[in-house]
């Protein structure tokens, strides 16, 4: 009987031994799914992470490639695109009801502004956000409360640094018009209430993303590139109509005056 008992713990010790072998092995695997599937839930768009590199003991850990989807609508590749996102958490911290992160830095983010009617990307995403995380503090339940249940963090410092805006608009056919994103710090979420979860953390960061996003988009001048956008159809219209009365030459006037415009619209040499 003795010989039986032992052979059993035996085996349940190398069972968890596999098992602990197998999550350690392919801990940077489980760590991007869960990003990709959490990061999915709480914007309502597709999150991907090419790949995570996890330094355990020293707390640090990297995440490539993170991008964020469009909501349907909109028609750029994706919204954000994340650089690489480093992460130092506090080791003492781990195993606790909340996680200290010393820092969190995003570099060379590159983001479309895509505008859509009245509305655009980046607001409807940071309404889906929103959204999640209202329903997180009502009652009911529902299974998204209960993915995040319990996971709360603490982040001392989070910077996003040289990142791009490349604005996106019918208007502009096809054509994107860029600058730069002022560097965001943000300091000590969730500290105050005691943690927060992850979708109040996006929330935070997407809020802080979205003034600085409008801020630089707002030194384009985006009036006058409309303004432009219809000269240009207006001398195309020209061009139609001197088709129409067979006035070959004005045509050509037209055409070479609607490239002119277009040029100027995006910095272009006229000649």
């Amino acid at each position: 009987m003795m010989k039986k008992i032992l052979i059993g713990l035996v085996v349940i010790v190398a069972v968890i031994a596999g098992g602990a072998y197998y999550v350690f092995s392919n801990l940077d695997k489980i760590v991007e799914t869960a990003v990709e599937e959490a990061g999915s839930q709480v914007t309502k768009v597709d999150v991907t992470l090419d790949g995570v590199r996890l330094e355990l003991t020293e707390g640090n850990a990297a995440l490539n490639g993170l991008q964020v989807g469009n909501p349907d609508g909109f028609k750029t590749d994706y919204a954000m695109a994340l650089g690489t996102v480093s992460v130092s958490v506090d080791t003492s911290s781990v195993g606790q009801d909340v996680i200290v992160v010393r820092e969190v830095v995003v570099d060379g983010p590159a983001i479309i502004y895509e505008l859509s009617g009245t509305d655009s990307n980046i607001a409807a995403i940071q309404k889906n956000v929103e959204s999640f995380t209202s329903a997180m503090g009502g009652s009911g339940g529902s299974s998204a409360e209960s993915t995040e249940e319990g996971a709360k963090v603490v982040i001392e410092n989070l910077y996003i640094r040289n990142g791009e805006v490349a604005v996106s608009a019918g208007f502009l056919d096809g054509e994107k018009m860029g600058v730069g994103l002022p560097e965001i710090h943000l300091t000590d979420i969730g500290k105050d209430s005691g943690g927060a979860t992850p979708a109040e953390v996006a929330a935070k960061v997407l809020d802080a993303i979205s003034t600085a996003v409008i801020s630089s988009v707002a030194t384009l001048d985006l009036g006058s590139m409309v303004e432009g956008a219809g000269a240009v159809m207006e001398g195309a219209g020209d061009a139609v109509k001197g088709v129409t009365e067979g006035a070959g030459e004005s045509v050509g006037g037209a055409v070479e005056g609607a490239a002119d415009a277009v040029k100027g619209l995006f910095g272009g040499d006229s000649n």
